[in-house]
């Protein structure tokens, strides 16, 4: 079965009717089961600052009940936590450090940890350098916008 690791901003689009990539992360959900979705500190966490502050266009309420909506989602389908973790630091995991502006640590960081979890990173972010990070092409999966 597929594992797939998503960034903030494809998590918060599957877990918020109201954004504005909602239906196209539905989509590619109905095009990819069955998988497994799998979950870190680091999107875990950022789903929690985005999604509780008051600017975020439809705010989903204070911290606490956005913990509330991610634990509701993490059980409803069963998610994984990444068994593995990486450091951008490790030369075999960051293959090309010139490639590594303060835009881009997420994202390297995310990609070379669902390589490392034989996962599929999950992104609607089509300017990530893949090949920056050890087995970031085969692990990219970017989700089209129509």
């Amino acid at each position: 079965m597929k594992r797939f690791l998503p960034d903030v901003n494809a998590l918060l689009a599957l877990l918020d009717p109201m954004h504005v990539h909602h239906e196209a992360a539905h989509q590619w959900v109905a095009n990819r089961s069955p998988f497994r979705i799998i979950l870190c500190s680091h999107v875990v966490n950022g789903v929690i600052r985005v999604a509780s502050q008051p600017k975020y266009p439809n705010c989903l309420g204070t911290s606490s009940r956005v913990r509330d909506v991610l634990r509701d989602f993490v059980q409803k389908v069963n998610t994984l936590s990444c068994e593995k973790d990486i450091s951008l630091l490790d030369d075999q995991v960051l293959l090309q450090s010139d490639t590594l502006t303060p835009s881009r640590v997420s994202v390297l960081y995310l990609l070379a940890l669902a390589a490392a979890n034989d996962a599929r990173f999950v992104t609607f972010d089509t300017r990530i350098p893949a090949d920056a990070v050890a087995g970031g092409a085969a692990a990219l999966e970017t989700i089209l916008i129509s």
